[in-house]
């Protein structure tokens, strides 16, 4: 079995397999077989869901398999997690005896735990992700970090492959357009998808405000794909210019780099570009046939209007539909 938890540690030969199987659950619709017959996968969610929960649960149950969804603190016990906790408060439970348990019942298990916006150090590294990998003794599947969310990729890697009727997406123009929201954000979504579309062979353009530049160790990896696929990455702070011609629009916002030493500060910076905003205006700047699409949940005429997601660019509902064929994808290859 397989563990899924760090996306740029998935072999280009995986990859490329993992692309195959979504495409072709993609392409077949929503089939139930045996084919994941007698395999467990415990679901530990301590952050807020729709589409994850709901895609992982049916993907294993269309396979054949048996799903369990925990919520920590909500039918189970608050977990504790620093090396060392002196376990006289609320927290009944370390992940490191949970996880044990865990994947003793499990065949594999699924696990969300968020940046938390306040430990650089922590969220910089994917603490709590790899805590959660080194307590259980099986697989374990990342569905989203602080770092990363390779289920998210996957489904927008199948989306894009069935938007343009093809799976070689190589010189496609794709941009990845920060937008506003009046809450800072977690850069999981946007790291994956901008690795995703290098990986793919996209021509891509991070399209941010001064103050809102991506991790430079993610944006290094993504140069590398984008090397290896003879595709070019850049940065702009004009996101007028940055939509000309685009083939796709992935909108998504993301905290500030002041996020960690000045909250404040970023606040203000966040607050002051509502100018992002996406809109039918600014969609009209990109290429005939061009696809609009953000991960889910999103602020209506906060981060888009109305026009722009209810119009024909947008592909926001089928991207979505595509989390469950990539699950499905996933499972095969976390159970193979």
């Amino acid at each position: 079995m397989h563990s899924l938890t760090h996306w740029p540690a998935v072999s280009d030969d995986d990859w490329n397999a993992l692309r195959e199987a979504a495409r072709r659950h993609q392409q077949a619709g929503a089939t139930w077989t045996d084919d994941a017959r007698g395999h467990s996968i415990g679901l530990v969610f301590f952050n807020p869901s729709l589409r994850t929960r709901c895609s992982m649960e049916l993907a294993a149950h269309q396979l054949g398999a048996h799903a369990t969804t925990l919520t920590p603190g909500s039918g189970t016990w608050d977990f504790a997690w620093n090396d060392g906790a002196v376990m006289d408060g609320s927290e009944a439970e370390h992940v490191r005896d949970a996880f044990g348990v865990l994947s003793r019942y499990y065949d594999a298990l699924g696990v969300r735990v968020f940046a938390s916006l306040s430990d650089r150090e922590q969220d910089e590294s994917d603490a709590l992700i790899r805590m959660v990998a080194d307590a259980a003794d099986g697989p374990v599947v990342n569905l989203e970090s602080a770092r990363y969310h390779p289920c998210q990729a996957l489904g927008d890697a199948t989306a894009l492959a069935a938007h343009f009727g093809k799976e070689d997406l190589g010189g496609k123009r794709f941009v990845l357009s920060w937008a506003p929201h009046p809450k800072p954000l977690p850069r999981a979504v946007p790291h994956s998808a901008l690795l995703m579309a290098a990986r793919c062979g996209m021509d891509v353009t991070v399209a941010r405000p001064d103050g809102f530049a991506l991790d430079d160790g993610v944006m290094e990896q993504a140069r590398t794909y984008a090397d290896a696929q003879g595709a070019s990455l850049t940065e702009s702070a004009d996101p007028d210019a940055a939509f000309s011609d685009a083939e796709v629009i992935y909108a998504k916002s993301w905290a500030g780099n002041a996020i960690y030493d000045s909250p404040g500060a970023e606040a203000d910076q966040r607050a002051a570009r509502g100018d992002w905003k996406i809109t039918a205006d600014r969609m009209a700047r990109t290429a005939s046939g061009a696809a609009f699409m953000h991960c889910l949940p999103v602020r209506r005429n906060v981060v888009v209007d109305d026009a722009v997601l209810d119009g024909p660019q947008s592909i926001h509902l089928p991207q979505a539909e595509c989390r469950l064929h990539a699950q499905k994808a996933i499972l095969e290859h976390v159970f193979a």
